[in-house]
């Protein structure tokens, strides 16, 4: 059998046999990913007929582990489970799935009542606690159906007090296995040792040397410049992992440059507002020309303020009108192009519009008429 990444053990050939690991802790983001678990077994169950599942595991997540139990369970691959160290909590149920179940000699299985801690009301906190006895009335169901046993007696064993251990022996005895096996290679862990221990001891087992395949695939990696100096199948996945922790990153970078790029723009238009409104005060474009010369200065700023530039000042002549509020500073173009139609003509000044600024005049009457 040929050793690929992320958990997966392919066979050499189609009608061989596919091993998934499920060694680590079970829950989303971890080595056992319910969502990359459940999503690799449809898809070898497409390809392979055999797929053999071997766990090591002190458990995790009650609900990522339902996930992959039901995945098991309802695989149309002909699936057998293996417990190569530990299968501890929700990994224990797992193993309990209905599939034939083998484990190692020196193996552990553990059940025991659903944990987990809250804080909040005394509401909340009931809240709660019900919640934790329906998952564990769930998980007493599944083990009773895998046994045989009657509810109540599988939550009397397994499900009240503490952790309940049981070795190889004692699950085989039990009728929850089929067989134990003795493992391969290297020295066996004492026959008491903790579980950890046999976790840890597993763990090492699985270190298996690259086979000439996943050399070839190294190869392929070192052409990369991110894997140059990757030389191990663990330096490769270490610099997966960086890889993959760089890519999280990416959407709030992007977020912080769309943040940036529109504070520039606000900033853009906030100067070039400011500089038509000082063209339109000194007389070189009117106020009504404005936001046309705006749009164009978002395809061509420096054309625009050329052209712009270019023009010359027109301070008009100095308001006759100080008794009605206007200043001398002000000019009567502006005061005409601040005005509309109809409040010219109530000032009785189309006549002045007409006569001293007829580009103005035209303006207005389309602006009041068409």
């Amino acid at each position: 059998m040929k050793k690929g990444f992320f958990n997966v053990i392919l066979p050499e050939t189609a009608d061989g046999t596919v091993a998934v690991l499920l060694y680590g802790y079970i829950g989303r983001e971890e080595k056992a990913d319910a969502d990359r678990v459940v999503s690799e077994l449809m898809s070898l169950s497409s390809t392979y007929r055999n797929i053999d599942v071997r766990i090591n595991s002190l458990g995790g997540e009650v609900f990522s582990g339902m996930a992959i139990f039901n995945a098991l369970k309802n695989s149309t691959a002909n699936v057998n489970i293996y417990v190569d160290g530990v299968a501890a909590s929700m990994a224990g149920i797992i193993a309990l799935c209905g599939r034939p179940l083998h484990m190692s000699r020196y193996s552990r299985l553990m059940l025991h009542q659903v944990t987990g801690g809250v804080h909040g009301t005394s509401e909340e906190i009931r809240a709660y606690a019900d919640v934790v006895e329906q998952l564990t009335d769930t998980l007493v169901t599944m083990v009773a159906d895998r046994s045989g046993l009657e509810a109540e007696e599988v939550r009397s064993r397994w499900f009240s007090g503490g952790d309940h251990w049981m070795t190889a022996q004692e699950v085989l005895d039990l009728g929850l296995a089929e067989s134990i096996y003795d493992m391969k290679d290297g020295a066996s862990p004492a026959a008491d040792a903790t579980a950890e221990a046999i976790y840890e001891f597993t763990n090492r087992q699985n270190s298996l040397p690259l086979t000439d395949t996943n050399m070839a695939i190294l190869d392929e990696l070192k052409k990369k410049s991110s894997f140059q100096n990757a030389t191990t199948e663990e330096q490769v996945l270490a610099k997966i992992n960086e890889l993959e922790n760089d890519a999280a990153k990416v959407p709030a970078l992007q977020a912080k440059v769309t943040a940036l790029e529109n504070e520039k723009k606000e900033a853009m238009k906030a100067a070039r507002t400011a500089y038509l409104d000082q063209a339109v005060a000194d007389g070189r474009i009117q106020a009504a020309q404005k936001q046309h010369f705006l749009a164009l200065m978002e395809h061509d700023e420096a054309g625009v303020k050329a052209v712009i530039d270019s023009m010359p000042k027109n301070s008009g002549r100095i308001s006759s009108f100080i008794g009605s509020g206007k200043t001398a500073s002000t000019s009567a173009r502006q005061e005409l192009e601040a005005m509309t139609w109809d409040q010219i003509d109530k000032e009785e000044r189309l006549a002045e519009l007409k006569n001293n600024y007829p580009d103005l005049y035209e303006l207005k009457f389309n602006e009041q008429f068409k």
